[in-house]
């Protein structure tokens, strides 16, 4: 038998040139959330962007109370995500909790030991979509109680935007929310929207654990306005950031916005 000093052979590796490289752009993710890694592996089939994802521990109840304190795991989170290597970009993917939150601090934590990276939070990314778009007058589907409704509500009203109307499923559950069927969204927004009398700009359709990608251009087409979701709009901001473009996606009008 040959040993294994007289078997083994060195070889020299090649190594990526970084202009070959991939995109990457970290997720932190809710323990309880179900679709946001789903849909988004959907929307980037083909492409040369990779989602690298770190689960952040949370209570099952969505409360108020519930989501401040993963104020505390965020930044220690976003760190376990390729702690060598650079990432392009990293987005915190909870609606409520960037409210609650705040976004100002979630940026803060997910740029923890790089104050120039490119980030994204649902809040965030939904406001900048609506200014893209120019829109003014917006509807909103929430799966939420009230007590994290309403400070959505006014956080959208405070910064200029006119809600038309609001519908709300009331769940508490991250596992309700998950398990909802997508395709009783259509009778959800027929049901939302009937008695608006001003075709909206856009109807949000909040929270990363909603099942709504796959449903947009399809609302979108029947209605004549843009309708976005949480991961759609979070989506867009990186990569509206980043100066990358989605060749032919079925994922909203939003991503063909010049």
């Amino acid at each position: 038998m040959q040993s294994f000093s007289s078997l083994c052979k060195p070889l020299s590796p090649e190594f990526l040139h970084a202009n070959d490289m991939p995109v990457r752009i970290g997720l932190v993710v809710l323990a309880t959330d179900m679709v946001v890694e789903v849909e988004w592996r959907e929307l980037f089939t083909g492409l040369p962007i990779e989602i690298l994802v770190a689960r952040i521990a949370c209570a099952a109840e969505v409360t108020p109370e519930a989501l401040l304190t993963m104020a505390q795991q965020i930044g220690h989170s976003a760190s376990l995500i390729l702690p060598d290597v650079n990432l392009d970009a990293i987005a915190y993917g909870c609606t409520s909790g960037s409210l609650v939150i705040g976004e100002e601090k979630v940026q803060q934590l997910l740029q923890q030991g790089n104050p120039q990276q490119i980030t994204s939070n649902p809040f965030s990314a939904i406001k900048a979509a609506l200014a893209f778009i120019a829109a003014q007058n917006v509807v909103v589907l929430s799966p939420y109680l009230a007590s994290v409704n309403k400070p959505f509500y006014n956080a959208l009203t405070d910064a200029g935007y006119h809600v038309l109307a609001w519908g709300s499923l009331d769940l508490t559950l991250d596992k309700d929310i998950g398990s909802m069927n997508p395709d009783h969204l259509p009778a959800l927004i027929e049901q939302l929207l009937d008695g608006v009398d001003t075709t909206p700009d856009a109807v949000f359709i909040s929270c990363t654990n909603f099942k709504a990608m796959a449903k947009l251009a399809e609302l979108e087409q029947r209605y004549g306005c843009y309708f976005m979701s949480s991961n759609q709009v979070m989506a867009w901001h990186l990569l509206h950031q980043l100066g990358i473009k989605l060749p032919n996606t079925k994922a909203g009008r939003l991503f063909g916005v010049e």
